[in-house]
């Protein structure tokens, strides 16, 4: 998988980490750094060990023969349904409650979010194990791409930007899509 394709599935995973980090942002009052640093790690670590374990799930199916014949297709089906999802969710989830900003560390909730984003990166990691990659570059890169945009995320919140995180999920699931689309492209052209 090309460099460039890594980027931009590690972007598009990210999305929806990237909008939270946002949202979780604006409630921050104190110790931003600290807690933007948290919150991203978390988030990243799940970005980078989901698609892992989606990609032995993945590869247990893609050894029954007649799977490999339309893998190209489940991946497609995969990213497509992760996208398709990303983009109804940033219309339709409900506004988070008030939370109370004490100054401390809420692992809780940045766990708890760290696992709800990560659930599609599992899902693109299933969708993966049916294309020839290193799962462990494209896991490292979507592990560093989400800690990167989600410290981004917080800071931006933190400084008013909440209003952004709809649409960067929604560009998440748009190129979650067109790399589903890329790969049956590639598939059916060769």
């Amino acid at each position: 998988m090309p460099f460039a394709q890594i980027m931009l599935l590690s972007i598009g995973v990210a999305a929806d980490a990237f909008a939270c980090s946002v949202v979780r942002g604006t409630v921050i009052r104190v110790n931003l750094f600290k807690r933007a640093l948290v919150l991203a790690g978390i988030f990243g670590v799940f970005q980078a060990v989901m698609p892992l374990i989606g990609w032995v799930i993945g590869r247990f199916f893609a050894e029954i023969t007649f799977i490999a014949e339309i893998d190209h297709w489940i991946s497609f089906g995969l990213l497509g349904a992760v996208g398709a999802k990303m983009i109804w969710d940033a219309f339709h989830l409900e506004e988070d409650e008030a939370i109370i900003d004490d100054g401390s560390i809420q692992f809780k909730p940045a766990i708890i979010l760290g696992l709800a984003t990560s659930i599609d990166a599992l899902a693109v990691g299933m969708g993966l194990a049916f294309v020839e990659l290193s799962i462990a570059q494209v896991a490292f890169a979507m592990g560093i791409v989400t800690f990167i945009l989600s410290l981004v995320g917080a800071w931006i919140g933190h400084h008013g930007g909440g209003k952004f995180g709809k649409w960067v999920t929604v560009l998440g699931g748009i190129i979650l899509i067109g790399i589903g689309a890329s790969i049956v492209f590639e598939h059916l052209s060769a």
